[in-house]
């Protein structure tokens, strides 16, 4: 039978199944195509306005603070200029805690932008994916003959508080959960199709994954759909494609691995392991993993769902990563899913990690961004039945509700005000696009921004209250930053060795050379404030130059 004949009753998910085929008119496929793409186009246009239309030079995102984006920015200018991906500190190279995956992703953007632009590389790549990945989900669904669920899928993806917000930012996540995604759809078509060389895909794009974020590895359990695979030909082939499976995952995984292994002489270690030691004095490290963090991280989800709290995506926009309507749809998907194959291990990879998560130390919404990511395909099945059912008369009261459920998802209706003020009845959709309350103006970027413009590319040394991965990413070669005193990163002094007489050596040095020396604030406020900090050096001053929050070592005798 022709595939253009067929579509299904509750739609397929991008991950879970739905109950069958079923013939379908030839106008009721045109109906659900054209339904289907107009809702694509409003996910398009709202995805325009809320990530696409932001003017990040507006916004203190541009500094990139002392975060792991400044971090993965630095590891990315390193491997464009040829280097491993390590951070510049001061004359030191010190590996990043996190892969170097991201920070591939990335380069592109760095040759594209201009140089004076290039610190807005990780935005420009997260706001790519994040439409890639729409494109994609609707894609997905029209390759199945199913445009209708492709556009409710794209519309509630796209206005998922947790993706619009994390495609804004300059963090890892929307990139590792784009791969997950893909090794999803990639299973599903091995197994629908029969097809062992998607599985295989899948695999290539869930080690991809873990080359980015290595928390990805807890959905390794997908892979056991290539155990389940219809025996078609011998139990020998099976049984060397069952084996094949992981050295694929493996293969896919190496620049990690290798990378991994010149940095850090092992390939199982990783700069977690080298930055975050536990100090001696404060006794045994707790563990990464444990059952007593799963009451923690569940008073998490239930302060969400109960509009008690705002999350620490509120510098990006909208404080929350989902809205309680979107919850509830996805629940009453669960009673959608046929159980079969893939289903299984969808199931099984998508309870490893939320377990997994749930059990680890720290507590952070977007860590279960991929979960997220994949309910959507989840919300999709109600949804499409209730859009096909809405004028029967024995169904349209559960369909409604399916529908006003839908609905609240997409306009984020109710929430909680992410400004702090009282009240559950605002919209997360409508605060999309208020970027009035982003922050301040980029005042690490313009301080170096305004230094390169006063004094060129000439080879210096910098001083500033300045995360310096990030100043060193920013500056031209030849210019080297140093941080002010090292008080700010006082709690990896054991893996730095950095203090004030770090610095003044650093000082010393720079003067026997004849370069010159430079400290930088951000405002004359804080030259006031964090002068006294500078180093001290028998015969030189720190004397005011033209620019008043820049100050430049010189001889006592000029």
């Amino acid at each position: 039978m022709d595939r253009t004949e067929w579509s299904n009753d509750a739609g397929i998910a991008g991950v879970f199944p739905g109950r069958g085929f079923r013939a379908a008119p030839r106008k009721k496929f045109c109906a659900s195509l054209v339904t289907g793409t107009l809702l694509f186009l409003c996910a398009l246009s709202f995805y325009y306005f809320a990530v696409l239309k932001i003017d990040y030079h507006k916004t203190e995102l541009l500094d990139l603070g002392w975060s792991d984006a400044a971090e993965y920015f630095a590891q990315a200018k390193a491997m464009l200029k040829g280097e491993y991906p390590t951070l510049n500190f001061g004359h030191k190279k010190l590996p990043s805690r996190f892969p170097m995956g991201y920070p591939v992703l990335m380069l592109p953007w760095l040759k594209i932008l201009p140089e004076a632009d290039s610190v807005l590389a990780p935005y420009r790549t997260n706001q790519t994916i994040g439409l890639l990945l729409l494109l994609t989900v609707f894609g997905f669904y029209a390759y199945l003959r199913m445009p209708l669920a492709g556009g409710v899928a794209a519309l509630l993806l796209a206005t998922l508080p947790a993706f619009f917000t994390l495609c804004r930012s300059s963090l890892s996540d929307i990139s590792a959960s784009a791969f997950v995604a893909l090794a999803f759809m990639s299973a599903y078509l091995g197994l629908t199709e029969e097809h062992c060389w998607k599985i295989y895909m899948s695999a290539v794009f869930l080690g991809l994954s873990v080359n980015i974020r290595v928390q990805s590895l807890f959905f390794a359990p997908l892979l056991l759909a290539m155990a389940l695979f219809p025996i078609k030909k011998t139990r020998l082939r099976w049984f060397l494609h069952c084996l094949a499976m992981p050295i694929v995952l493996v293969l896919a995984m190496s620049p990690s691995l290798v990378t991994n292994t010149i940095l850090f002489h092992s390939p199982l270690k990783t700069g977690y392991g080298f930055w975050i030691v536990w100090p001696p004095s404060l006794g045994e490290q707790p563990p990464y993993f444990s059952l007593r963090y799963i009451p923690m991280n569940l008073a998490y989800f239930w302060n969400e769902f109960s509009l008690r709290g705002n999350s620490s995506s509120n510098v990006l926009g909208p404080g929350t990563s989902f809205i309680p309507a979107f919850i509830l749809l996805t629940c009453v998907g669960l009673f959608f899913i046929r159980m079969n194959r893939f289903a299984v291990c969808a199931l099984l990879s998508a309870l490893s990690f939320l377990a997994a998560t749930l059990a680890f130390a720290i507590s952070e919404p977007r860590y279960y961004l991929p979960l997220l990511i994949l309910a959507v395909a989840v919300a999709v099945l109600p949804t499409t039945w209730a859009v096909q059912n809405l004028f029967i008369r024995r169904r349209i009261i559960p369909a409604l509700a399916v529908l006003i459920l839908f609905c609240g998802a997409c306009l984020g209706y109710p929430s909680r005000a992410s400004s702090g003020a009282r009240g559950i009845d605002h919209s997360r959709t409508r605060e999309a696009f208020q970027f009035d309350k982003l922050g301040r103006p980029p005042r690490w970027f313009l301080a170096q921004k305004h230094f390169v413009e006063m004094f060129g590319y000439q080879p210096c040394l910098v001083l500033a209250d300045i995360n310096p991965f990030y100043l060193n990413a920013l500056l031209p070669d030849g210019i080297v930053a140093a941080h002010l005193d090292g008080e700010r990163l006082s709690a990896f002094k054991h893996i730095h060795g950095y203090d004030r007489a770090e610095v003044l050596a650093l000082v010393q040095h720079a003067v026997a050379q004849s370069l010159p020396v430079y400290a930088v604030f951000v405002s004359r406020e804080e030259m006031e404030q964090k002068s006294t900090r500078l180093p001290q050096i028998g015969g030189y001053n720190w004397t005011p130059t033209a620019d008043a929050a820049i100050l430049k070592l010189s001889s006592s005798g000029r």
